[in-house]
């Protein structure tokens, strides 16, 4: 006889894990299902892990730095590996265990293994090993399978050496020379982390600009604070294969502006993006249509067969953790009885670097591509106090905004802390408040913040308050 819940959610990475939590708040009996970990990906081997590494690669870099601010003998600072990895794990365990005890009190029944999908209301579930399987039944179906690296389609890209960014991660050395494949978020952020920790970096882009999905200005800017940091940056160069040499180097063929060269490194980590998983679920099998690799769902995150939802990665669009969240939480009250769309107006990015990259709302090259009319006003960090004392003044706020209404669409920032400030923007974008309304709110002083409030300022009055004049 099979166990029966009011909703079963397959993969407890983000997604799967809140929609949980969230489901047993709204009384449901709820069954998580994941065949490794809680927590998934982001808090396992993604965003967590990376962000640990780069909190120690950043102060290393701060020590180093240290003689600007009156701070001597920093010149001597070095990184020991084995315990920035050892105070990842740390971190991993805490946050991944914490969650566990957090399912755990709201009665969520874990269970680990893999599941094969009978019916929409049916599933079996067992392990890994081979061992007995279980059969249980559910009411509701929520799909949280996640996303998978993309693959380098090229000769060679399986070669010892070649990484992703979960090996990455678990390198038990720092490599001298390590060329990355791929220049959005994850190659951007694993080659700042290495830069930092000592190794030459090389960086190869197929498309023209770095990180194509930020505020094209804020990219381009961001390409010196790059190079100051010690990578090399190759745009317009398309990897032709990955070879071998006789000292054991990998070698990156790649095409570009000077024609056919190879990059050598020790290491070579391929980082082009992730794609949409599903578990391999079968899911054609019953009804459950796609986009492409994509599970398709509607403003709901309704599948075409009713009762089944599907959230997160495996959905498609912007793969990102917090999305994941959110998109568990609606799709538990829609599976609860409730009515809630999806909204991804204000959908925030982040680029951990430094300085930070972080953007809600349009950007300006999709403002264009929709002719949305906007305005665009801008405030430089050189002008912020907290900005200089901290000698992070290289940034500035970019706020775009309706020339008729005021209502802001979107602010992109290149500044510490950048991840922080853009919770205001996020709210800013989400509410639709109007410039006035941003420009007119006290700020405490002195505050990184406040780069926003003169942002608004700008665009609400034609100036801020201390800088002139940057409205265009």
């Amino acid at each position: 006889m099979s166990e029966h819940f009011d909703l079963a959610i397959i993969g407890a990475g983000p997604g799967g894990y809140v929609a949980a939590i969230r489901a047993a708040q709204l009384g449901a009996r709820v069954a998580l299902l994941e065949k490794e970990r809680v927590g998934g990906v982001c808090l396992n081997h993604g965003c967590i892990p990376t962000k640990a590494l780069l909190w120690g690669a950043e102060v290393l870099h701060l020590a180093r730095e240290g003689e600007q601010y009156g701070i001597l003998g920093s010149e001597s600072a070095r990184p020991d590996w084995a315990r920035m990895q050892d105070r990842k794990a740390e971190i991993v365990e805490s946050l991944v265990s914490g969650v566990e005890k957090l399912l755990q009190s709201h009665n969520v029944q874990v269970m680990a293994g893999r599941a094969a999908l009978l019916d929409p209301q049916t599933l079996q579930f067992g392990p890994d090993d081979g061992g007995e399987s279980l059969t249980l039944q559910a009411d509701r179906l929520i799909l949280a399978t996640g996303s998978l690296p993309i693959p380098l389609p090229v000769p060679g890209a399986d070669l010892p050496g070649v990484l992703n960014s979960r090996q990455a991660l678990q390198l038990e050395q720092i490599p001298h020379r390590l060329v990355v494949v791929g220049a959005g978020v994850i190659g951007i952020e694993l080659g700042v982390l290495f830069s930092l920790l000592g190794s030459e970096v090389t960086v190869v882009e197929m498309l023209p600009r770095i990180l194509p999905a930020v505020e094209g200005d804020l990219a381009k800017r961001f390409g010196p604070s790059l190079r100051r940091l010690g990578l090399t940056v190759r745009t317009n160069s398309r990897v032709e294969e990955i070879v071998q040499g006789e000292d054991g180097a990998l070698g990156v063929v790649m095409t570009g502006r000077k024609g056919e060269e190879t990059i050598w490194g020790e290491r070579v980590l391929v980082a082009i993006g992730r794609r949409p998983c599903d578990g391999g679920l079968e899911l054609e099998r019953l009804g459950i249509d796609r986009e492409g690799r994509a599970i398709a769902v509607n403003g709901y995150l309704e599948t075409t067969v009713e009762g089944v939802y599907a959230i997160g990665d495996c959905t498609g669009g912007s793969l990102l953790a917090h999305r994941a969240s959110y998109h568990g939480e609606v799709a538990v009250e829609n599976a609860m009885g409730h009515r809630r769309q999806v909204d991804e107006r204000a959908l925030p990015y982040v680029v951990y670097t430094m300085p930070e990259i972080a953007g809600v709302g349009l950007t300006s090259e999709q403002a264009q591509e929709m002719e949305r009319p906007f305005e665009l006003a801008t405030f430089p960090l050189r002008a912020n106090g907290r900005a200089l004392t901290r000698g992070e003044s290289d940034g500035l706020v970019r706020l775009l905004y309706d020339p008729d209404e005021g209502t802001i669409l979107g602010v992109h920032l290149l500044a510490p802390h950048a991840s922080e400030l853009l919770a205001e923007a996020t709210l800013a974008v989400q509410a639709r408040l109007k410039v006035g309304q941003l420009a007119d709110t006290m700020h405490a002083h002195p505050t990184l913040s406040e780069a926003l409030m003169e942002a608004a300022k700008a665009a609400a009055y034609g100036e801020a308050i201390h800088f002139r004049t940057l409205r265009r």
